[in-house]
């Protein structure tokens, strides 16, 4: 099996960006590439879609949950539409 993974070297010890699905003491063949300020530009502008985050544990999830006027929220937002397409029309 292999694998290419993130990592980065703490001075001592290379450490993986995300966790490592194997064994412990498993042996490992270990090749390691530089990688240059541009291309860790380009690889942390995109994320791939197995590591995507975690949007709940973003601290603005779940900021409205409490709003009383956006109970149903497929209804707030037609409502919303409607107002600022009233608005575009002149019939506001």
């Amino acid at each position: 099996m292999s694998v290419i993974i993130r990592a980065h070297f703490d001075g001592k010890t290379i450490v993986p960006d995300s966790a490592l699905d194997l064994p412990a003491d498993q042996a490992l063949e270990v090749e390691v590439r530089l990688v240059s300020p541009a291309e860790e530009a380009a690889v942390t502008s995109r994320t791939p879609s197995h590591e995507k985050p975690d949007i709940t544990a973003l601290p603005f999830f779940g900021m409205w949950a409490d709003r009383e006027d956006m109970a149903d929220s497929g209804s707030w937002v037609r409502e919303e539409r409607e107002k600022w397409n009233s608005r575009l029309s002149g019939t506001d």
